[in-house]
Formats: C-alpha cells, sequence, structure tokens
C-alpha cells in the first residue's frame, strides 16, 4: 500500500513540475498575426482571420482577449503548427487585444506577443474577399471532429438502449409463456 501511494505522490509532483518549467518558457513562444495583414486597423464589415503559429506542433492552440479564453483548437494532425481563428466580420466588439498560446502533453506555451485590434469607422459595402482556405481551417475540423464523436456515442446510447428493451421484452415474453405454461397445468389437475 504505502509503495504505491509513494510512487503516486512522486509522479504527481513530477507532472507538477513539469507543468512549472514550460510555463516558464521551456515551449517556444508562439507567433500570432491577423489576416488581412494590416490588420491594425480595420474598417468594420471585412472580415478578419487571426493565426497563431508554434515552432513545434500542438495538441491544442488557444486565443485569448485581454487574457480571457475565446476559442480553443484541437489538433487533428501530428505535422500542422498553425492554427486559425475566424472571428468574422469586423464589428466594435472586435476591436482589443489579442494573444495565443497552445498546449503539448498538458503543458501550455507562453503566451504569444499581443496583437492589437482597432476597428476604424470606415464600412465596407462590398464584401470582402473570402480568406484562402477557410474549409481546411483547424476550427471547422476541430467542430467536425466533436460532431463526428457526439454521433457516435449517440449511436451507442441508442444500441445499449435498444439492448435493454429487448431484454426486457424478451424476460416479459418468457415470464408470459411460463405463466400459460403452468395455467394449463394447473386447470388438467
Amino acid at each position: 500500500m504505502f509503495p504505491l501511494l509513494s510512487i503516486s505522490i512522486v509522479v504527481f509532483i513530477f507532472s507538477l513540475s513539469q507543468t512549472t518549467r514550460t510555463q516558464d518558457g521551456h515551449l517556444p513562444r508562439p507567433s500570432i498575426f491577423a489576416v488581412p495583414g494590416h490588420a491594425h486597423a480595420l474598417p468594420r464589415g471585412i472580415s478578419v482571420v487571426i493565426a497563431c503559429r508554434s515552432p513545434v506542433g500542438f495538441e491544442r492552440f488557444r486565443l485569448e482577449k485581454e487574457h480571457l479564453r475565446i476559442i480553443d483548437v484541437i489538433n487533428s494532425s501530428s505535422s500542422k503548427t498553425a492554427a486559425r481563428f475566424y472571428l468574422g466580420t469586423v464589428s466594435k466588439d472586435t476591436a482589443g487585444h489579442y494573444s495565443c498560446l497552445y498546449n503539448i502533453r498538458n503543458s501550455w506555451s507562453p503566451r504569444s506577443e499581443t496583437l492589437e485590434l482597432k476597428v476604424i469607422r470606415e464600412d465596407i459595402t462590398e464584401a470582402s474577399p473570402p480568406v484562402s482556405d477557410m474549409t481546411s481551417a483547424p476550427t471547422l475540423q476541430s467542430y467536425e471532429v466533436w460532431n463526428v464523436v457526439r454521433m457516435a456515442l449517440a449511436g451507442v446510447v441508442l444500441v445499449v438502449l435498444g439492448a435493454i428493451i429487448g431484454e426486457a421484452w424478451h424476460n416479459q415474453r418468457k415470464s408470459t409463456d411460463s405463466s400459460r405454461t403452468t395455467s394449463g397445468h394447473n386447470q388438467r389437475d
């Protein structure tokens, strides 16, 4: 009992020290930029995407505005080193200070440099050109992955419920058949 407890404590302390060391800067800092590239002053109505890039792979990228989490992107491929965050059309709420950080094996990188987005009054009446390759953005892929997981889980729940109902029906039928057989024997006597 005691050796197992002491091993657990050592593993727990080691995992805490790994996280602390990583937050001290062992993971490289990610970079952050906005598309379109002149994103420091954005006119209302255009579409904007914030992209974050890590020098190494990542498991999860997080976009923060004023140090509050906005969106997390889960990496579906070990070769990806960048995540895109589609913010939609620019409004007054888009303005602010953005940063990103990434996660590898429960360790978080330091925050990126701060990206300041300012919104100017000028309205864009024509639709802005679409941002290239938005269908392959990790944000959309992560939603697709979670939707597949949810659908698979729903399927498993339906199969289990079907098995429970089938077993109940079988037991009820078996019970009804045995009661008919028993009552038939009683009437003959």
